[in-house]
């Protein structure tokens, strides 16, 4: 389990972005800046997602934590978890969210990220939560990367996070 959170946030990009580090210097990625109020840096064990026990590279980031794992609780933020070990994808094709509508699932793709993504909308807090397992792009078989975006309302910053998102 993550412990503390930290408020302070680097800032870079354009004004309307946040970029925002993990503990260990692996995971940067760029949110929208309204999302920053919160950062936990410290990683995550993949068995939260199924995957086997353990402690990797990860960080979430919103503007309010207390209320992310609530996904009935309105909050805009992003989560991004590092997998050394296991399928990220077929666990991302597994989830369900009771209480919001599947939209469908898409393909990403960029120069260094391929993988899927999958959308919910209409979930009770009238946002929405778009799930996304990641591969490298150069075909390695590892790091894959979990993601998952939730918003208020009908916006959806997934694309531009998922581009912006480096893992070392």
């Amino acid at each position: 389990a993550a412990a503390g959170v930290t408020v302070l946030l680097h800032r870079g990009g354009s004004p309307d972005q946040a970029r925002v580090t993990d503990s260990t210097g692996r995971v940067v990625v760029k949110v929208p800046a309204g999302w920053s109020h919160e950062l936990r840096d410290s990683g995550w064990d993949p068995s939260a997602l199924g995957l086997a026990k353990g402690h990797e590279p990860g960080l979430v980031v919103a503007d309010d934590l207390s209320r992310w794992p609530d996904l009935g609780a309105g909050v805009d933020g992003v989560f991004v978890g590092v997998s050394e070990h296991g399928d990220v994808s077929a666990k991302v094709k597994a989830l369900a969210h009771s209480g919001c509508r599947f939209s469908g699932s898409r393909s990403f793709a960029d120069a260094d990220w391929h993988g899927l993504v999958r959308a919910w909308s209409g979930c009770p807090d009238g946002g929405s939560v778009t799930e996304s397992a990641l591969n490298p792009a150069d075909g390695a078989a590892q790091p894959q990367v979990y993601v998952q975006v939730r918003e208020r309302g009908d916006k959806d910053a997934t694309e531009d996070i998922l581009r912006s998102l480096s893992v070392t």
